[in-house]
């Protein structure tokens, strides 16, 4: 019934928690920014996937160490409004789920700094070899979709039940796919250009403190409520599987 459902918050962190995309930064800084940028185009325009987008960007990097990673990571700053909108909603009783496409080798410290490491993530890892070289590990792929190297959608459509109302928050292209599923969107960058191409209802945002004044007017002035086309979509991928 309507009256028991309940809202769950699954949201970016490159660019939406951070306040700069730190894994683009981190290739340009290690690697050679003009093949990383040439990369990372092919990745958005769609020529290439995320996987191989990763991987040609590793090899860009001629030797690296974690712990050097971990110092450019706590470099970087993430959206001070964002400690604000977990205290809301740990406070109201909403689990909030961190999904990158990005790596927890920077994601991790930069969390731990911030005191935010317990919230759940599902992200991307790094594996550093004794040469100095890195390659990237995807231990959430979809077998059926290579868009993304870690499946956001699965993460959303398996962490939720039919009792939720589910919120994602994004900003770029690996967040086109979870909006779709998702019955509230806030949105960023040119994750509002796709919405808007595709008819999907958003609200547009800048900073966590845009998502947290919306998202508690919607929480604390309605009834929570499922966006009908992301209803419909969530079963019939349940159905297809």
């Amino acid at each position: 019934m309507k009256n028991d459902l309940s809202y769950i918050v699954f949201t970016d962190f490159d660019g939406t928690i951070s306040v700069n995309d730190i894994g683009d930064a981190m290739f340009e800084h290690f690697g050679s920014k003009e093949e990383c940028c040439s990369v990372f185009d092919l990745y958005r325009s769609g020529v290439i996937t995320a996987r191989e987008c990763w991987k040609r960007g590793c090899a860009t990097v001629p030797s690296i160490t974690e712990s050097e990673i971990i110092s450019f990571a706590l470099e970087h700053a993430i959206d001070h409004w964002f400690h604000d909108f977990v205290s809301y909603c740990s406070g109201a009783g909403i689990r909030v789920v961190i999904v990158s496409d990005g790596f927890d080798s920077y994601i991790k410290p930069v969390l731990k700094r911030e005191g935010l490491e317990w919230l759940p993530r599902f992200t991307n890892m790094l594996q550093f070899n004794s040469d100095g070289s890195m390659e990237p590990v995807f231990p959430h792929t979809d077998a059926t979709c290579d868009r993304c190297a870690n499946c956001k959608r699965n993460h959303v459509l398996t962490n939720s039940s039919d009792n939720h109302v589910i919120v994602y928050v994004g900003d770029g292209y690996s967040d086109r796919c979870p909006a779709g599923f998702a019955d509230i969107v806030f949105a960023k960058n040119s994750l509002v250009n796709f919405c808007e191409a595709n008819n999907i209802t958003f609200h547009r945002f800048e900073t966590f403190g845009d998502v947290l004044k919306k998202f508690r007017s919607i929480v604390e002035n309605g009834k929570p409520r499922k966006r009908r086309t992301a209803e419909l979509a969530r079963k019939e991928i349940f159905m297809m599987e």
